[in-house]
């Protein structure tokens, strides 16, 4: 729930706030939990930026104060609403001005809301106070649970195993056995009991999803909850199956880090948790992040039972910026230079072609493999070109590496012969990238000399696969030669997810005819002779 409110960038769980440069700036993330006692509530967690608030004079020092303005609502109900001013530290040098942290938490009942949040600086009179609006959802039982509860409501107790009732302690039980994933700054003892306090220690929040080079460990919390209804699930089919029951009641809490494009662990970042059931599990975990390269990456958590079936699964995103060399460890067993002429890439020697293979290979690269390409590739050293070349397919296709890189590269020469420029091979093109990325569309719907439009091709896949994001279907491309003297076609459009969307695309289409400068106009129009909005909605 993180996110940016001025470029309103949504980051899967969390979001993070930041405007201008003479604007308040602060980062916001939260977290949805549960009480045995008091039930699901919402904690949030926001880390205002001390240099961005004006500090005034006090008789102990200087500090900074804002008004923040919680409201929480439900249709037209207010649910949750509190206003009230926090003071920062108190500073001795308004040059060195501390960040500081306001964290609430929310009793919430399950259904849908809206959260606004605003603040303001009280100390000045020109920043613009700054609102953000994150919607809510508070979730009960599915179907499935709620049988499961049932089930286990009307079981007497088996092996001495309290009934679910009993155990559960929720008058309504919630849908998720794991709760969302909190991850902090710092974890120190509870010396009080305060609202950063859980299980015995102090979780400090990070609120944001960005970890620079400066920071080498990513540390987290979350709870895990009503085990036991699962436990006592798992002991009556024992008794009835006659099997034995002495892991019952065990469940396995794995953790890991992956890359965001495929799921892959990386790094052999992931580690375990063995646990008995219980009403809540609390799991607390640091990873060291020290060695891992500039990407995106998902943190997550499963739950599984004795039989390592899924449970649940959570996950948070997260970007990581770190200048380390992207070495995979599917490189190390080549040790040496003669092990790696022995592969199939022992065969290419010209730099030049080696850089050609190197580069073609960006529209089905991920994240990581580009940033490797693009800082860290010496384009005059071989041996390095050819253990990238080589692992990049030996990762994906490990029976036949070198059929799959072949396969690929006669792609590439019919992308290059197809759609090369003047200034550009094919590979390098947005035709050429969507065709190597996804493959060959089933239809084209070309139109190159409609009036009033420039020329412009529409492709439509019936099913679109590409290894870094789900299957999509029904997905269309919209590539139009919009430049003067080349002949060039650009992506202006996709209705495919991570591909630029332009709600304005038919207008820009026909801008050479229509030059209206309305940005809320988003059609243009009847136009004699246009049929790209039916090749879009109809492609044939």
């Amino acid at each position: 729930m993180r996110k940016f409110v001025h470029v309103l960038v949504v980051l899967l769980a969390g979001f993070q706030v930041n405007t201008s440069a003479q604007q308040i700036r602060a980062e916001f993330d939260m977290a949805r939990f549960v009480s045995p006692i008091d039930g699901p509530y919402l904690e949030t967690y926001l880390k205002l930026k001390g240099n961005s608030l004006q500090v005034i004079q006090a008789e102990d020092g200087l500090y900074s104060e804002v008004v923040l303005s919680y409201l929480v609502k439900s249709n037209r109900d207010t649910a949750f609403y509190d206003i009230f001013k926090l003071h920062g530290p108190t500073l001795n040098d308004e040059s060195v001005r501390m960040d500081f942290i306001d964290v609430q938490r929310i009793p919430l009942d399950k259904g849908d809301y809206e959260l606004t949040l605003t603040i303001k600086d009280v100390n000045s009179s020109t920043t613009n106070p700054v609102t953000v609006n994150q919607p809510i959802s508070i979730r009960s039982a599915t179907n499935k649970f709620k049988e499961r509860l049932r089930q286990a409501s009307e079981a007497t107790s088996v092996a001495g195993v309290p009934s679910s009732q009993e155990s559960s302690g929720l008058g309504n039980p919630i849908e998720y056995y794991i709760s969302d994933i909190l991850i902090a700054s710092e974890v120190r003892p509870t010396t009080s009991p305060n609202l950063l306090s859980k299980s015995g220690k102090d979780i400090i929040p990070y609120a944001s999803s960005f970890y620079p080079q400066s920071v080498n460990n990513i540390s987290f919390y979350c709870e895990v909850y009503n085990t036991r209804i699962q436990a006592e699930k798992n002991m009556r089919e024992l008794t009835n199956l006659f099997k034995d029951r002495t892991n019952a009641h065990k469940f396995l809490i794995q953790m890991s880090i992956e890359a965001s494009e495929d799921g892959k662990i990386v790094q052999n970042l992931a580690s375990r948790l063995i646990r008995d059931s219980s009403e809540v599990i609390p799991v607390l975990h640091t990873f060291n992040i020290e060695n891992l390269p500039t990407g995106n990456y998902n943190l997550a958590v499963e739950l599984r039972d004795f039989n390592n079936e899924l449970l649940d699964r959570r996950q948070t995103l997260f970007q990581r910026v770190n200048e380390v060399e992207y070495v995979p460890e599917e490189l190390e067993s080549l040790s040496s230079e003669d092990e790696l002429e022995l592969t199939f890439v022992g065969k290419y020697n010209r730099i030049e072609l080696l850089e050609e293979y190197i580069r073609c290979l960006h529209p089905i690269s991920s994240q990581e493999e580009i940033y490797q390409v693009n800082q860290r590739m010496n384009y005059n050293d071989a041996k390095m070109m050819k253990r990238f070349l080589y692992y990049f397919w030996k990762s994906r296709y490990p029976l036949d590496p070198e059929g799959a890189w072949l396969k690929y590269w006669a792609q590439v020469e019919k992308v290059n012969s197809t759609y090369s420029t003047n200034l550009r091979k094919g590979y390098d093109t947005d035709r050429g990238r969507v065709y190597l990325q996804y493959g060959p569309p089933n239809t084209i719907s070309p139109n190159y000399f409609e009036p009033n439009t420039y020329p412009y091709e529409i492709w439509h896949y019936y099913v679109l696969v590409d290894g870094k994001s789900a299957e999509q279907t029904n997905r269309r491309f919209v590539f139009a030669n919009i430049g003067r003297g080349n002949s060039e076609f650009t992506l202006i459009h996709s209705d495919a997810k991570n591909e630029i969307t332009n709600a304005r695309w038919n207008h820009d289409l026909h801008n050479r005819s229509s030059q209206s400068i309305n940005f809320d106009v988003e059609d243009a129009g009847g136009q004699y002779g246009g049929r790209s909005k039916d090749f879009f909605e109809n492609p044939y």
